[in-house]
């Protein structure tokens, strides 16, 4: 059973989405019949809150990166390191107001690496579908579309719960040769249906699109065409 100590560091893990699902749950449980915990969950989640409501994202103004790099370009006199310097202060300066990178395919590349080194990939391990849809029935709020792409190189390979943005997700999970990759489902929040964006973060590909009133997000260490023609193919039958 969970004590307060183990719990409070973990409170702040689980809104920043780094937590894997079964601390999760296990936080959760102790939380509700903890008057304390509950009120230190609350206090930082209202902070977060807060904080994604008020605080202001400020864009890099047209042509910023060009005049940034012909600052900073080596030059041979003392004086051109000297403005070099000031350049590089007032970069650092402004990268503390752009904006981060998506934090929710920042969460998904995470919860992926996660649960390769606790070698917790999967909740239900089978490649049929007829399994997998069922048992994610009464963990999220939604029906999880299930197919394999076997033909395509892609093996169903089984599922698990995971938690996104402090929320349940499901995570499909595939296999190719000896790579796993993790399709998170969330909800996609009333938010438009948007086409495959891709990119790389933390040596890992990851591609996310919306459909169907869904949110989806394909993590993997697969080579980037591959992995785009998987999320196309993904995203057009969903």
């Amino acid at each position: 059973m969970m004590t307060c100590a183990e719990a409070s560091p973990l409170v702040e893990l689980e809104l920043d989405g780094e937590l894997d699902a079964r601390s999760v749950l296990e936080l959760r449980e102790h939380v509700a019949r903890c008057p304390t915990c509950t009120r230190q969950a609350a206090s930082l989640r209202a902070l977060s809150e807060a904080a994604r409501a008020h605080l202001r994202r400020f864009e890099p103004p047209p042509g910023f990166e060009d005049r940034l790099l012909r600052r900073v370009r080596p030059r041979t006199s003392r004086r051109a390191w000297a403005g070099a310097a000031l350049g590089l202060a007032a970069a650092a300066a402004v990268l503390v107001a752009l904006p981060r990178r998506d934090a929710l395919v920042e969460q998904a590349v995470a919860a992926h690496a996660r649960s390769l080194q606790l070698d917790h990939a999967m909740d239900v391990a089978t490649s049929d579908q007829h399994t997998v849809k069922p048992w994610f029935e009464g963990k999220v709020g939604f029906a999880v579309p299930v197919r394999d792409y076997a033909a395509e190189g892609f093996e169903l390979a089984g599922g698990r719960l995971d938690y996104l943005d402090g929320r349940p997700a499901a995570a499909l999970v595939y296999r190719h040769g000896k790579h796993l990759l993790n399709l998170f489902i969330l909800d996609a929040d009333g938010a438009r249906d948007a086409a495959p964006a891709g990119g790389n973060v933390r040596g890992f590909s990851s591609w996310r699109w919306r459909s169907g009133g869904l949110r989806f997000l394909l993590v993997g260490d697969v080579s980037g065409p591959e992995m785009e023609a998987l999320a196309r193919r993904m995203a057009a039958e969903r």
